[in-house]
């Protein structure tokens, strides 16, 4: 898969193979979750979702370990699928 980034300075060519695991860590608002949104949603494992799916509410913080165990099952299974599977998240925690 070949996909084209502009950044401030020049554009940035990149491919990335197929199957892959793409792991975008970083403060919130910096751009991850817009990044992320570039591909399938099927193949996006994001944190806060997670949260949601555990205790209702995506920024709830004391759902962290819960939703992390959850989203720690789903990416095993993709990689052992050998699927292509981008995590949003904002720290190594989930890995």
């Amino acid at each position: 898969m070949t996909r084209t980034f502009t950044a401030t300075l020049q554009p940035l060519d990149t491919t990335i193979p197929d199957p892959a695991l793409i792991v975008l860590i970083g403060a919130a608002g910096s751009g991850k979750s817009t990044f992320a949104a570039t591909w399938n949603p099927s193949q996006v494992l994001e944190l806060d979702h997670f949260r949601a799916m555990v205790s209702d509410e995506p920024g709830d913080q004391q759902a962290t370990a819960d939703a992390v165990a959850a989203m720690r099952t789903v990416l095993e299974a993709r990689l052992a699928r050998k699927k292509t599977t981008v995590v949003d998240a904002t720290s190594l925690m989930i890995l």
